[in-house]
């Protein structure tokens, strides 16, 4: 579907002095890239906020120790740390366990970063919405 749309563009005049299809799988590739970080980070969020409200103090502290130090490092600095982190994990865990080598692609890792990220952003925005509804809507809700 990109490639026809490039063709296309390309017979078209939509050359940017050859760098239009460049600019085009860029642009294509951070569509896909925000989607799926938005998904995984409104799941993480919801999780997250979920066990904030969580009576348990097992639930709550975690995501507490989570937004509280994934919201104080920079985003560059974390970008980096999971980003080389996690390939080294699981490079230790599949040593550990007599796999084969398993390497992450860098559009999946990137994918799950900015998930992880902002999903700890998406925990506390969901976590205050939910608090700010009234009480008597909440039981007016569940009747």
């Amino acid at each position: 579907m990109l490639e026809n749309l490039l063709q296309i563009l390309g017979r078209s005049g939509f050359s940017l002095k050859g760098f239009g299809p460049l600019l085009l799988q860029g642009s294509w590739m951070t569509v896909k890239l925000s989607f799926l970080c938005l998904l995984v980070s409104v799941g993480l969020g919801l999780i997250g906020a979920s066990a904030k409200l969580a009576k348990s103090a097992m639930l709550r502290i975690p995501a507490q120790a989570y937004t509280t130090l994934i919201r104080g490092v920079p985003d560059l600095v974390l970008m980096l740390l999971i980003f080389y982190s996690l390939q080294t994990w699981l490079t230790s865990l599949t040593e550990a366990l007599g796999w084969d080598y398993i390497e992450i692609n860098p559009f999946s890792a990137g994918v799950i970063t900015l998930g992880f990220i902002y999903g700890a952003y998406f925990t506390e925005t969901f976590r205050g919405a939910i608090l700010a509804v009234p009480r008597g809507q909440m039981e007016a809700a569940t009747a």
